[in-house]
């Protein structure tokens, strides 16, 4: 039984020093990156044209005219997909306001507020009984959402 199990373990350590054999001769076969000569490529900076920079401070002008203030802002998401006339609006408003003594909007302000949001395409309104009521257009709502 003994020599059995020496039998064994000299077949274990025979195996092992096989696999040990094949991973040496392993290591020994040329490697991919000593396969491969490398070219250098010379790259070249993309141009930008002249148009597209024009395009581009286009925008980028449109975008800082268009920055609203924290009361412009205020006043839009006051609407809620209603319909509202400037009484109402500065309720509204307001009503955030006067409780952290912030001073409330005069009609004057608010009208100037509201024309800018108008000029920018957020609000529009119409002319019901001489007043009128605004409304938020398609980009008054997607700037809420």
């Amino acid at each position: 039984m003994e020599n059995e199990k020496d039998d064994t373990s000299n077949n274990d350590k025979e195996d092992l020093a096989d696999v040990f054999k094949k991973v040496g001769q392993d290591k020994e076969k040329a490697v991919a990156k000593d396969l491969v000569q490398l070219k250098h490529v010379d790259t070249k900076k993309q141009e930008v044209s002249q148009e597209t920079k024009k395009l581009a401070d286009a925008l980028k002008q449109q975008e800082e005219e268009e920055k609203l203030s924290n009361d412009e802002i205020t006043i839009l998401e006051s609407f809620i997909g209603k319909r509202l006339f400037l009484r109402r609006i500065a309720i509204v408003v307001n009503q955030s306001r006067i409780p952290l003594g912030i001073e409330p909007f005069k009609k004057e302000d608010l009208e100037k507020l509201l024309d800018r949001l108008i000029h920018y395409d957020y609000i529009d309104y119409d002319i019901i009984n001489d007043e009128r009521v605004y409304f938020l257009t398609e980009k008054g709502k997607e700037h809420i959402q």
